[in-house]
């Protein structure tokens, strides 16, 4: 009796036949098939940039700073100031980027500058003074007057290239700008033998790069 107590004790302690154990590699082919990488940030969802630029002729002058508000991507307000050597130049700007694709970017930008500015042969020629103003230099005679603006008006626009990788930023660009108020110009004083005056220019080519960074 004691014998069959024992051998009922010990076949109430038997294991199941099978577990149920987990192993930490199931559901691992599952789960890399689930899994969806983000994809790549977007550069032109940083909304804000500051630049520095240079150029000849630019909205900003040859040397200038920049900042630049991005509403959406495709389109965004900035604003700059600089020195056209002939003292501060201020202006704002719309830009657009009808075609960008990762991190580059070909913009349309148009806005509105003012900054004194004085005509002559080398200011005439926009991002070809050097050009000019070396031809005009070898000519015989004292040349047309010089023609001030205390403040002239200008219609930018040009187009560029945009690069931008992490929070560095590079733009190339190229314009025109449309004198708005042409018959504010000055004329100095001309000596006798000074050639006859030259009217008012209309339109002067600019061109610029900008280095800076994203946020």
């Amino acid at each position: 009796m004691f014998a069959a107590a024992l051998v009922l004790a010990l076949s109430g302690f038997s294991l199941p036949a099978r577990l149920g154990t987990v192993s930490s590699d199931d559901y691992t082919e599952e789960q890399l098939l689930a899994y969806r990488p983000p994809p790549p940030k977007d550069e032109f969802e940083r909304r804000f940039s500051l630049e520095a630029r240079f150029g000849l002729a630019t909205p900003t002058g040859a040397v200038g700073v920049a900042g630049e508000f991005s509403f959406i991507p495709e389109l965004g307000l900035g604003c700059g100031v600089g020195n056209n050597v002939y003292g501060a130049e201020y202006a704002c700007w719309l830009r657009a980027r009808p075609v960008r694709n990762e991190g580059r970017a070909f913009t349309v930008s148009s806005g509105v500058s003012s900054a004194p500015f004085t005509q002559n042969d080398a200011s005439a020629g926009g991002v070809f003074g050097s050009f000019t103003g070396a031809l005009a230099s070898g000519r015989e005679g004292p040349g047309p007057p010089d023609r001030n603006w205390k403040h002239a008006y200008w219609l930018n626009t040009d187009l560029g290239y945009e690069s931008r990788k992490s929070a560095f930023l590079f733009r190339v660009f190229g314009g025109a700008a449309v004198l708005l108020n042409p018959s504010d110009g000055v004329l100095e004083a001309s000596s006798a033998d000074s050639d006859p005056p030259e009217g008012a220019l209309s339109v002067l080519l600019y061109a610029g790069v900008g280095m800076g960074f994203t946020e």
